[in-house]
C-alpha cells in the first residue's frame, strides 16, 4: 500500500476487508488512562466508511470501547502493508446469533493512515494457525454473520 492519508478505507483496504481478513492489534484506553492493546481477528468492511468487529463481550477491550466511543485499529501484512484506522465506536448487538460471547462493534472511520517505513519493508505481519478444524468452522461462522450486515443495517 503506498502513502495514505484519509477519512476512509483506500479502495484496496475496503475490498480486502470485504472479502478476506487479517490479525490486528485493538487499542482502547481503561478507565484509569492507560492505552491497552489485544490482538483480535474478525473484522469486516461493509462500506469505506465503517467496520464491523466482534470482540469477547466479557473483555477489557470490549467494555473500554464501549465506555469511551474510541478505538484504533493497527494491522501489519506483507507488501508493506502497514496502517492504523481510527474511529468511533458503539456497541451494535451484545451478543451474536452464532456466539452469545461475542458482541458487534461499529467502527465509524474518522482516520486512515499507512504507516509504512522509509528504512524498511514489512514482509509479514502476524499469522495464526487454527487448533483445530472445529475452531475454524467457528471462525468462518463469525465472519459469516459479519458480513450477512449491511451499511441499512448498522445505520442510527
Amino acid at each position: 500500500m503506498s502513502r495514505y492519508s484519509g477519512d476512509r478505507l483506500p479502495p484496496v483496504l475496503y475490498q480486502f476487508f470485504a472479502v478476506d481478513n487479517m490479525v490486528g492489534v485493538v487499542s482502547t484506553v481503561d478507565e484509569d488512562g492507560f492505552p491497552r492493546g489485544a490482538p483480535m481477528s474478525q473484522f469486516y468492511a461493509p462500506g469505506d466508511k465503517v467496520m464491523l468487529m466482534a470482540a469477547q463481550n466479557k473483555s477489557r477491550t470490549y467494555a473500554n470501547a464501549a465506555r469511551s466511543g474510541k478505538i484504533a485499529l493497527t494491522f501489519m501484512g506483507a507488501n508493506n502493508l502497514v496502517f492504523t484506522i481510527q474511529g468511533t465506536v458503539r456497541v451494535f448487538r451484545e451478543s451474536m446469533k452464532s456466539n452469545h460471547n461475542l458482541g458487534i462493534l461499529v467502527i465509524d472511520i474518522t482516520e486512515v493512515h499507512s504507516n509504512e517505513a522509509c528504512d524498511v519493508v514489512v514482509t509479514g505481519g502476524i499469522s495464526t494457525e487454527f487448533i483445530s478444524e472445529q475452531w475454524r468452522q467457528r471462525m468462518e461462522s463469525w465472519l459469516s454473520e459479519l458480513r450477512s450486515y449491511t451499511l441499512k443495517d448498522i445505520a442510527m
